[in-house]
This record gives C-alpha cells, sequence and structure tokens, in this order.
C-alpha cells in the first residue's frame, strides 16, 4: 500500500518524466521555434521597457514559478496551486547563468514517478547541469530567447516568446510539449493541464 505522498504523487499526472529542465524544455519537442504569441496584455508590459538586449538577460537566474493552467495538490494536503513550487521542493534549485558572450549553464530538475524496483517510487532528480549557447532577438514586437544546446549527441536550436519585467522573464510550455515531461495524466487531476509557465527570478 503506497503512503499518502506516494499516492498523491501518482495523482498528478503519472508524471514518467516531468523535465522541468530549462534546457530540455527549450530543446527536446521540435525543431521548429515556438510562435506562440504573448498576450496583447503582456506585450504592452514588455513593450514599456526598452528593446531587450543581451545585457538585460546576464546573469544568473532562479526559477521562481513553474504554473499549470489548472491546480493540483502535488503533497496531499487538501490545498490545490496552479504553482508546482507550492507543492514540491524538488525545483528549489533550478536556475540558469546567461554569461558573456553568449555561453549558458543550467542547473536542472526532474520528478520521476516510475522509479524503484517495482516503478511505482516517486524520486526528486535533481543538480544535472547542461550547458550550451544563448542569445536574444526582437521580431514582430515580441522579444525572444535564443537556446542551442546539444544533449544526447543532439544538438536543436530554439526559441521562446519573452513576458518580461525588470527582474524576471517567463515563457510556456504548451501541451504537446508538456507531455513530454509529465507522461499521460489520464485520470488524474492533471489530465487538463494545457500549459506549463516557467518563470525565472535574477539572483545577480
Amino acid at each position: 500500500m503506497y503512503s499518502q505522498i506516494d499516492l498523491a504523487m501518482k495523482t498528478l499526472l503519472n508524471l514518467k518524466n516531468l523535465y522541468a529542465a530549462f534546457g530540455m524544455m527549450l530543446i527536446l519537442v521540435s525543431c521548429e521555434p515556438n510562435e506562440d504569441h504573448v498576450a496583447e496584455t503582456d506585450i504592452t508590459a514588455t513593450n514599456a521597457m526598452a528593446t531587450i538586449t543581451p545585457a538585460d538577460l546576464e546573469g544568473e537566474w532562479r526559477l521562481s514559478a513553474m504554473n499549470t493552467d489548472t491546480v493540483v495538490d502535488l503533497n496531499s494536503d487538501g490545498v490545490f496551486n496552479s504553482n508546482i513550487l507550492l507543492e514540491t521542493d524538488c525545483f528549489a534549485d533550478m536556475g540558469v547563468v546567461f554569461s558573456p558572450g553568449g555561453n549558458m549553464t543550467t542547473t536542472n530538475a526532474k520528478l520521476d514517478f516510475k522509479s524503484g524496483v517495482s516503478n511505482n517510487d516517486f524520486e526528486c532528480l535533481s543538480g544535472r547541469t547542461d550547458t550550451g549557447l544563448w542569445d536574444v532577438e526582437n521580431q514582430n514586437e515580441e522579444e525572444r530567447l535564443i537556446i542551442t544546446m546539444t544533449i544526447d549527441g543532439d544538438t536543436h536550436t530554439h526559441k521562446r516568446v519573452l513576458e518580461r519585467t525588470t527582474n524576471t522573464f517567463a515563457f510556456e510550455i504548451h501541451k504537446l510539449e508538456s507531455q513530454q515531461y509529465y507522461g499521460n495524466p489520464d485520470g488524474t487531476d492533471a489530465q487538463d493541464v494545457t500549459v506549463l509557465s516557467l518563470e525565472y527570478t535574477r539572483v545577480n
């Protein structure tokens, strides 16, 4: 019989591979750039600042929110949240460093709901790092982060539309991409999740 936490963990999606890894989320799904548009209100807020340059993102950033469009209860405390970081500390150390000159390093985490001998155990895998190249661009009144990484011998370049404030940036991962990271959610309280939004806050 599973403990309450084990059952709660399995209830959130049968998350076989919830990769919250920053680099993986940017590049593994397809070789085509994400053309999704930022909402009109977000574009207005973004354009209120100066046009983005690499200097605006240089430095260290820490994951500050991982929002779903459907509330979930990972820790089985009866409180449902749209921000997964309020449900688990697995991603507490996840972040990215954008270095001058175009190099980047990411610290990643993963929720594995199919670990153990019987594939029924929950495990948080953290501390993995990946490296790659980064740049930014302004196109059609949108600010985009461009990431190039090599994972398992395959190199991909992806673009993500940014929602940005002075000290934060965020981008969305949609349903087809999300399923790459949390498996088959059918029959769970997360089966209707269609969007994950990752927000990063500047550390220095």
